[in-house]
């Protein structure tokens, strides 16, 4: 592609004479960088891409774009005001993905992104069409599946793999939104059909300067949105969305399990430790209809959850069946009140719950089924928010018969420290507890102690098979580690 189709509609002016200058792919990582590719020059929090641009032009780079002066004869250098903006818009007109029909369904919210992408993917599936899916777990291309670096991409790689899918015929992707990837400006261009909302409670407030900054991000995403937003009514920032929204003319549906007067209203006919199975009625101006869905997990937020992959499907246009079929075929989310098979008898759930809402929520759930005690391992990353550690200790203290606080990803930070911060909270409740720094020791003492009809809660990392410890990322799965625990007999 040529210079002047690149950074058509960025805004950003170039030499005349590099109109014709061809570019033949893009990145931001100078490791990538092929002969005739444009290198994007981003700031970082670990790194700084102007530091890569000398590598990238030895590397074949056309041309490098950034944002500060710097200083290579070799090739051209075109300074920008935002390359982190500018690679996006540029992004999508590399891959031609402006004004293709390709529809992208956006899901943000502090919890349940994940489970409710798996649940909208399933739908779309159950109605006879192909879908991707970019989130947390992983980003699926079809034939293709690539790690998760980040639940959000960034730009480059997003329109990628769009154009990816579209060449393997899928024209539905599911996407997980983050509020990172919305306040960067990473998916800036990209045209959502419909947009859902979950929930919001304080996270990444090492990121946000404070909670109305973190709203402000998830609010961006139904700004971008063409179609209808899916608002979650029983959520307090929710039910302000919903309001904001309205008032800025947007399309605009409400899912709840207490306001009857909702879009999409669920009453709870039946819930117990192997799901639950909800009434929905829709009441919206295209339809008024009542039927009931099958949910294969347990916990109000699993309903939750699928009252808004419900409402996002029904407002695209599927059908009933479509729907129901989908969600009665979804067994689980890999890492999301998941229960570790065993022959042992030992009930072990694993869970992502890396927040206090989060948290509280799958402790709440464990509790309503437990027939003895609640055994709850988690830790807290270190280099992240500080204040939700003793949050989430209290919350732990408070719903659990016995709480083992270890490391999680403690990173460069030094986890005694880290367990200091949640002890803080677990010591007011007057809860049991220990700390036993290596998580491997930690799950073997709670299978030590464990006694029928206990439930032990291994929160925090869910489907991640990694711990980041310094710098350095070590193999770990909390599901692999119980299972070794129980076959070996330790």
């Amino acid at each position: 592609m040529k210079i002047r189709d690149l950074l058509r509609g960025t805004g950003e002016s170039y030499p005349a004479d590099l109109s014709e200058l061809e570019v033949t792919g893009l990145t931001y990582n100078s490791k990538l960088v092929e002969k005739g590719y444009a290198f994007v020059c981003m700031k970082g929090y670990h790194t700084d891409g102007h530091f890569y641009a000398l590598d990238a032009a030895f590397r074949g780079a056309s041309v490098i774009i950034c944002e500060e002066d710097i200083d290579i004869k070799a090739i051209p250098v075109l300074k920008v005001n935002n390359s982190r903006r500018v690679l996006s818009k540029i992004s999508a007109n590399f891959y031609k993905n402006r004004d293709l029909p390709f529809t992208i369904y956006g899901i943000t919210g502090t919890n349940g992104k994940t489970t409710m992408a798996f649940m909208l993917k399933r739908i779309i599936e159950a109605a006879g069409r192909q879908c991707g899916m970019i989130g947390t777990i992983g980003y699926h291309v079809g034939s293709r599946e690539y790690e998760a670096k980040n639940t959000t991409p960034e730009s480059c790689d997003l329109q990628r793999m769009f154009a990816e899918m579209r060449e393997e015929g899928i024209a539905n992707c599911v996407m997980e939104v983050s509020s990172h990837a919305l306040a960067l400006g990473k998916v800036d261009d990209i045209k959502f059909q419909t947009a859902v909302f979950s929930n919001l409670t304080p996270d990444h407030m090492d990121f946000h300067k404070d909670t109305e900054d973190y709203y402000r991000a998830k609010k961006k995403l139904f700004l971008l949105t063409q179609g209808a937003c899916i608002i979650n009514l029983d959520d307090k920032y929710g039910r302000r969305l919903f309001n904001d929204l309205k008032q800025d003319s947007k399309e605009v549906l409400g899912y709840s399990l207490k306001d009857k007067k909702a879009d999409y209203f669920g009453e709870i006919l039946e819930t117990t430790e192997k799901g639950s199975i909800v009434q929905v009625t829709e009441v919206t101006k295209k339809s008024l209809f009542s039927d009931m869905i099958k949910l294969n997990t347990p916990g109000i937020f699993t309903i939750y959850n699928g009252m808004a992959a419900l409402a996002c499907a029904r407002s695209a246009g599927f059908s009933f069946m479509a729907i129901q079929k989908g969600l009665e075929q979804l067994k689980g989310v890999p890492g999301r009140f998941e229960l570790v098979e065993n022959d042992k008898g030992i009930i072990a759930i694993v869970d992502y719950a890396h927040t206090p809402d989060a948290l509280e929520k799958v402790l709440k759930t464990a509790t309503d089924f437990k027939k003895g005690g609640l055994i709850c391992i988690f830790g807290c990353g270190g280099d992240r928010d500080k204040k939700k550690r003793p949050l989430m200790g209290k919350i732990a203290g408070k719903y659990s018969d016995y709480c083992i606080i270890t490391s999680d990803n403690p990173r460069t930070e030094k986890q005694e420290n880290i367990a200091a911060d949640i002890e803080s909270g677990i010591y007011e409740t007057g809860c049991n507890y220990e700390i036993i720094e290596n998580r491997y020791d930690a799950i073997k003492k709670a299978v030590s102690i464990y006694k029928k009809g206990d439930i032990i809660m291994i929160a925090g990392k869910g489907h991640e098979t990694y711990q980041i410890i310094g710098e350095e990322k070590y193999h770990f799965d909390d599901r692999e580690v119980i299972k070794k625990i129980l076959d070996s007999g330790e």
